[in-house]
């Protein structure tokens, strides 16, 4: 039994030496593909973490590009997270519109089906493209123009009725 938690020992201390190597180089590149100096860090700090968690999982050759292409996919996956919610945070924020207003958008939201309501997001209040859209949430991009269609005449009929 301790022969294991050497072994895994010794391997969590290669790593992390590996990756100490690759952090400067790795960082600068975040950084020139426009991550924010704290988002950069954010990112290598997943993929240190990924890196513990599954330490057979990053080659002995290239440890610069196994931690270049997680810690870009953390940042991406981040950015993206962000800008889907952050519009949410700020309407989330504001205060309630009055009881005489006609139509309430959230209300109206909040009934359609979860991936309705995911794209109308992206789409409308986040401001993707199809193609984003289709790609952060992982879906096909007619998915999204289907999804869309069928929200915004769901939308349309609960608007009419409401009037």
């Amino acid at each position: 039994m301790t022969v294991i938690a050497v072994d895994a020992a010794a391997e969590r201390l290669r790593w992390e030496s590996a990756y100490r190597g690759a952090y400067p180089t790795v960082y600068r590149g975040l950084v020139a593909m426009g991550a924010r100096a704290e988002e950069a860090e954010d990112a290598l700090q997943d993929a240190f973490v990924k890196g513990l968690e599954r330490p057979g999982d990053f080659p002995t050759t290239s440890v610069d590009g196994w931690v270049f292409v997680v810690a870009s996919r953390a940042w991406r996956r981040r950015r993206m997270r962000d800008r889907v919610l952050l519009p949410w945070k700020i309407w989330a924020d504001r205060p309630t519109p009055s009881a005489d207003a006609s139509v309430d958008v959230l209300a109206a939201l909040r009934t359609l089906p979860l991936r309705q309501r995911q794209v109308v997001v992206a789409r409308y209040i986040v401001g993707l493209s199809q193609v984003e859209t289709a790609e952060l949430l992982g879906i096909a991009r007619g998915t999204v123009s289907a999804a869309t269609t069928q929200a915004l005449a769901s939308l349309r009929r609960r608007m009419e009725v409401e009037k």
